[in-house]
């Protein structure tokens, strides 16, 4: 069997995209400029109104303005590295129906990976899989980048990992955490794959 031949792919970009682009891409050069490498993150008020005016969900601008505060620290290619030791936070909140809680920071070379539990408090009632459209924001002398680092859950429980650069202190006095409304924009949603067939070793 050969190789498929690769077609093009149908691009029907004009003058009215390359107009919009061009906008986007000066507005983000000047906002880089003026913000001269410090995070600038608008208030929860303020994207509630870019919400309901531009007919948006919250997580998905919260998403646009940590990628737009990202810098060139925000992730490392060769991971978190070498596992240092592992530091308690046992941080707890209550939101609604559902209990959070930072549980510990697993301190790497290069990193921290902090976990994070969610979990229903009326365990009675049977909702599935809970999916966390959150972002860890950490709060200290130091400018942190936050980025997902997986999740899995089921049963009105989930468990969220989040890596931290640079590294955090291994004493946390002085840092603050919480969490923001996030998710990426996606157009088609995620298809859930059933796996069900016998598999032998």
């Amino acid at each position: 069997m050969g190789w498929a031949e690769f077609r093009p792919v149908r691009n029907e970009y004009n003058e009215s995209f390359k107009e919009i682009d061009n906008n986007l891409i000066r507005l983000l050069h000047d906002r880089k400029i003026m913000a001269n490498g410090t995070r600038f993150f608008p208030p929860m008020e303020l994207m509630e109104e870019w919400a309901k005016r531009y007919d948006m969900e919250i997580p998905q601008i919260s998403w646009l303005m940590h990628s737009i505060n990202e810098g060139p620290d925000s992730f490392t290619h060769d991971g978190p590295g070498e596992l240092l030791n592992v530091i308690p936070i046992m941080k707890k909140s209550v939101v609604g129906e559902f209990e959070y809680v930072l549980t510990h920071s697993m301190q790497h070379e290069n990193g921290s990976v902090v976990f994070l539990e969610i979990e229903k408090l009326d365990k009675d009632k049977n909702v599935g899989i809970v999916r966390s459209h959150l972002i860890l924001e950490v709060n200290g002398k130091k400018e942190y980048q936050v980025n997902r680092h997986g999740s899995h859950g089921s049963d009105g429980r989930t468990k969220v990992e989040f890596l931290v650069i640079p590294r955090l202190p291994d004493q946390l006095d002085g840092i603050s955490f919480s969490l923001m409304p996030y998710t990426m924009p996606m157009e088609m949603p995620l298809r859930e794959v059933i796996l069900d067939k016998d598999v032998s070793f």
